[in-house]
Order: structure tokens, then C-alpha cells, then sequence
């Protein structure tokens, strides 16, 4: 089982602890992780526009950091585990709200659940604090549970609600196989005094082996039926509180899906519409534990998530009631393994 609410929660870097004064102020708490995107690794928290200048103190050149989400989901079922392990190096040693921890990375994302595996590398530049680009290429095996494998079909117009997978699974007709899959994203963010605004866009690029000649299967991890070679994207906007001094946010997030049909996938006959988008929306929370920037285990934070489903063709009320939302309850923390300045 597997989800799609992503991507690791963002979180802020620990500064580098300042030189000791005479009668100096206590040091203000930092800044909370904020909830999850999809974006692999974390986002680090954007710049408060407004807020003091930081230290003009400029990350180390090299770095090697990993952050780890766990997440279970409901409406549909999944469970995933999001691993990152990143080396970083900076681009420039500017310091300012755009110039903070500006880089580039390589490194491995992984995903693992109980019948979806994802392996690969990524890559993720970030030339200003705003704004994050990252590519990621994946090698993907769909196994084990029949309910949770993919299921091909003709025709984006066939039938692939919950009773009709939960009947194919009865059936044994779930497949075992393999693909590639290309995400290509770009995450822009910024934080106006307490609020946090944050869109991020990923674009997917499928490869996957279906037999038969079947054009379409279900993925459960994104719940839609999507094309075996071809496009759909995501894109999820939010509006954050973040309180740092009890280290917690509260908002909202909106989440769209589309697919990009190659018109050859449809069968004589069909209607070529949008009816298999994805709309919801709801509110996100996160709690970020005390935190000890020093160690490499740090931003251990739970995060929960609500979204009511606006757009789906099984789960407004068709199959599912509309007042079932999809939940997401997730831990996540991070840490740095290693820095050369």
C-alpha cells in the first residue's frame, strides 16, 4: 500500500550556534517543520518577508543529509515510507532572505510499502530560497496483495472504482510488474511574517509494462487510472500559520490532479473528457517534538492531514460518501551526517 501526500515535511536548518555575550538575549525557538508536500527531500521553511535579517553566516559548502517521513493514509488505504539521503553543495556563499542555503543536490529518494517499491535517483536545484526545482527517475515493481497491485484496463472510460477493484482483487486479476517512472516538479514558496504560502507542481512520466496491449491501469498510489506511457501532474497549494514559539502550524492545502490521455488510449466510441481528474481540499496541522539542533536526528514532528473530496468519479458519493475525507497521519524527522565548510 502506498500514498501520494508527499513529500517529506519541509523544514528549517539549525544556524550555527552564536559566540557566547555578556548578558545576551535568549535565543528566539526555531522555526517549526512545517506539514508535508511531495517534494523529496523536505523544503527547507521559506523566508519571512519582513522578519529580521539572519546571521550573516553562510551554510557550509558540503553537506550530507537525509530526512525519512512514515505515512498512513485513508479513503483510499496505503501506508508508505519516504526516505531521502542528499549531498548538497552550495552555490553561492550570499547570505539574505533569497541568497540563505541555496544549492545543489544529488542523491536517493526512495519509497517503500507493502506492494509498491520506488527506487532511484534525484536531482533538485534551488537558486533562490523561493523557489526549489528538483528530477527524479524511478524504477517501479508493483507486488504482493492483489487489492494493492495495478490493475490494467482498456479505456480511461472503464470502470475502476473500489467495488470494481476489490471484485478484480477477489478475482486474482491484479498484475505484478514493472516501469520507470520521471517526476519533474518546481516548488515555490515564501512566508509573510507567521504565513507560509507554498505551490508546488510535480509532473509525472510513465513507462510501465501492462500485457495485452491494455493502455491505462490503475496506480493506487496516486488513486487514479493512469496513462502505462504517458503524462498526468499534481499540484497542491497552501496557506500556513506557523507558531514558533509553540512549534506548531495549522492551514489548509488544495490538491488537483489531471491527466494527459494520449488520444489513441481510448476506445471507438468513448467520451474524452476530464471525468478522471481529482479535486480536494481540507485542513493540515503539524507539531514539531523539542528539538536538539546538534544531533543528527533532528525535526521529529507529527503531522495530520484532512482533505474533503470535491472532484473524483467514485469518491463524492457514487461509491464512497462524500463526507468520508481522505486522511493522512505521518512522522517524519531529518538530520545532517556530515558538513565541510
Amino acid at each position: 500500500m502506498a500514498t501520494d501526500v508527499g513529500p517529506e515535511p519541509a523544514a528549517t536548518e539549525p544556524a550555527p550556534p552564536a559566540e557566547p555575550e555578556a548578558a545576551a538575549e535568549p535565543a528566539p525557538p526555531a522555526e517549526p517543520a512545517l506539514p508535508p508536500l511531495r517534494t523529496e527531500p523536505a523544503p527547507d521553511l521559506p523566508p519571512a518577508i519582513g522578519a529580521s535579517p539572519p546571521a550573516p553566516e553562510p551554510a557550509p559548502r558540503h553537506r550530507l543529509v537525509y530526512s525519512n517521513a512514515l505515512v498512513l493514509r485513508v479513503n483510499p488505504l496505503g501506508l508508505e515510507d519516504r526516505f531521502s539521503l542528499m549531498y548538497r553543495r552550495r552555490l553561492s556563499a550570499r547570505t539574505g532572505k533569497l541568497w540563505d542555503d541555496t544549492y545543489f543536490g544529488i542523491g536517493i529518494t526512495p519509497t517503500f510499502s507493502p506492494s509498491i517499491t520506488r527506487l532511484g535517483p534525484t536531482i533538485q536545484l534551488i537558486p533562490l530560497a523561493i523557489l526549489q526545482l528538483r528530477a527524479s527517475y524511478y524504477f517501479i515493481a508493483y507486488y504482493g496483495s492483489q487489492k494493492y497491485k495495478a490493475h490494467d484496463l482498456d479505456s480511461p472510460r472503464d470502470e475502476f472504482g473500489p467495488k470494481t477493484i476489490d471484485a478484480r482483487a477477489d478475482a486474482k486479476q491484479g498484475l505484478s510488474t514493472i516501469g520507470g517512472q520521471a517526476e519533474l516538479s518546481g516548488l515555490f514558496q515564501v512566508k509573510l511574517g507567521p504565513i507560509a504560502l507554498r505551490d508546488e507542481v510535480i509532473f509525472y512520466n510513465n513507462n510501465i509494462k501492462l500485457p495485452g496491449g491494455n493502455d491505462v491501469f490503475y496506480d493506487f498510489r496516486h488513486d487514479l487510472l493512469a496513462p502505462a506511457k504517458g503524462w498526468f501532474m499534481s499540484n497542491d497549494a497552501d496557506i500556513i500559520y506557523v507558531n514558533t514559539k509553540h512549534r506548531f502550524n495549522v492551514g489548509a492545502r488544495v490538491t488537483y490532479y489531471h491527466l494527459f490521455y494520449p488520444k489513441g488510449v481510448y476506445e471507438s466510441g468513448d467520451r474524452i473528457d476530464d471525468s478522471n481528474d481529482h479535486l480536494r481540499v481540507g485542513p493540515l496541522v503539524s507539531y514539531s517534538f523539542k528539538d536538539r539542533p546538534e544531533k543528527r536526528f533532528t525535526k521529529p514532528t507529527l503531522f495530520f492531514m484532512a482533505q474533503w473530496w470535491v472532484k473524483h468519479r467514485y469518491r463524492t458519493g457514487l461509491e464512497v460518501s462524500q463526507a468520508l475525507p481522505l486522511m493522512v497521519l505521518g512522522f517524519s524527522f531529518m538530520g545532517e551526517l556530515w558538513r565541510k565548510t
